[in-house]
């Protein structure tokens, strides 16, 4: 009886780890049969690619932010606002395109410090504040721009959302190729070397029965990745910067004390701040660096858009969130991982892009999507649940 339960919590301590790769296998091969192979073409997988780097890059730190069992309500409106005052400083004002960006991640540096402050220090519900935020930065998003439609925009800000890296050659793209295996090649060595120290420290036995498969996969999706962005228009600025935050924030929540004190406010505030963890300064410094990100968003949805309107961001909060969710980050926090919830954001962009494609209509994109939220919270409670059922028979 004791193995039939004990397999039982593998089987879904396997799907659970899976569930994910599970999902987008299915929902890739259900759109590209209904779209009668639209959907996995070269040109639209590259599009959909730029349409999720917006919330995808949101994510990033979103998902630190619900690690800490907090939230951000706000982001999708802060984004939309940031996006105005960037194209009305640009097309009004002429200023150089270097200088508006600058002042919108000083808007950035406010609405972070703002933010870290009231749920930090004054321990007031991130849930609330981000909540009356949101409709404040709608609220001067409306007044500033008088409803009107404002750009078009160029320079920095149009690369950024729009731009695609210059080849070498000028006659395919290489430039492409060669990112690509050197994220590939820089994955691989991190990786092994990585397992080598910490096997040498005595901190794990070996697994390279588990690493080696692992590796070969996330390689060879890597390289799946490469050769659709090839055979389209190559690398655009807005995914090499999706990659590059994504590496970097990755980094930063594994290796670092800021990234360990994150997790451990997520699992246990009290007694991480027992423990000698300035829990109000941490909470800051996410909030801080979560608004440079949502600012850097901004500026790619600006960028593809060419333009800001009042609707700008509206929901991205919402899709970033359930991103998160659906990439493993934990609603309870504690638990979540930076590239789980960028790969979970994608995953949304694909869903949005395949109904869009089949002409569905907006209601039931809607209910699909809340239907894909609720899935995924059940899965973690359920996960949390069992979880906590097995460690009270231990």
């Amino acid at each position: 009886m004791t193995n039939i339960v004990k397999n039982k919590v593998d089987i879904f301590s396997l799907f659970y780890k899976n569930s994910l790769a599970v999902e987008t296998i299915i929902v890739f091969l259900v759109f590209q049969v209904l779209t009668d192979g639209t959907f996995m073409s070269f040109r639209n997988l590259s599009n959909l690619l730029m349409q999720g780097a917006t919330c995808s890059i949101i994510a990033i730190t979103m998902c630190l932010v619900i690690v800490t069992c907090n939230a951000d309500l706000a982001a999708g409106r802060f984004l939309g606002m940031l996006g105005m005052v960037a194209a009305l400083l640009q097309v009004n004002t002429k200023l150089p395109s270097i200088v508006v960006v600058l002042i919108v991640y000083a808007i950035a540096l406010v609405a972070g410090l703002s933010h870290g402050f009231l749920i930090g220090y004054m321990k007031l519900p991130a849930f609330i504040i981000t909540l009356t935020t949101q409709l404040v930065f709608l609220g001067i998003n409306q007044l500033i721009s008088g409803g009107r439609i404002v750009g078009p925009v160029s320079g920095i800000i149009d690369q950024m959302g729009n731009g695609y890296i210059p080849t070498i050659s000028g006659t395919y793209n290489d430039t492409t190729l060669i990112i690509g295996a050197v994220v590939i090649v820089v994955y691989v060595a991190l990786t092994v070397t990585k397992e080598k120290k910490n096997i040498a420290q005595g901190l794990i036995e070996p697994r390279w029965g588990k690493v080696i498969p692992k590796t070969v996969v996330i390689s060879a999706l890597a390289a799946v990745v490469t050769f659709i962005l090839y055979m389209h228009k190559g690398f655009s600025y807005a995914m090499l910067i999706l990659f590059v935050l994504t590496l970097i924030v990755s980094y930063v929540s594994n290796n670092t004390k800021f990234g360990r004190y994150v997790y451990a406010i997520g699992g246990n505030s009290s007694a991480a701040a027992l423990s000698g963890i300035n829990v109000s300064k941490e909470t800051m410094k996410l909030y801080v660096l979560h608004a440079f990100m949502v600012a850097t968003a901004a500026l790619v949805y600006l960028g593809r858009l060419g333009s800001a309107t009042t609707a700008g961001g509206d929901g991205y909060e919402f899709t970033a969130i359930t991103g998160c969710v659906v990439g493993g980050t934990s609603i309870l926090g504690g638990r979540g991982t930076v590239v789980g919830a960028v790969v979970g954001t994608i995953f949304m962009a694909a869903l949005d892009n395949g109904m869009s494609l089949m002409n569905v209509d907006a209601s039931m994109q809607y209910i699909v999507r809340g239907i894909v939220l609720l899935f995924a919270i059940m899965l973690d409670a359920y996960a949390n649940n069992r979880k906590a059922r097995t460690v009270q028979a231990a």
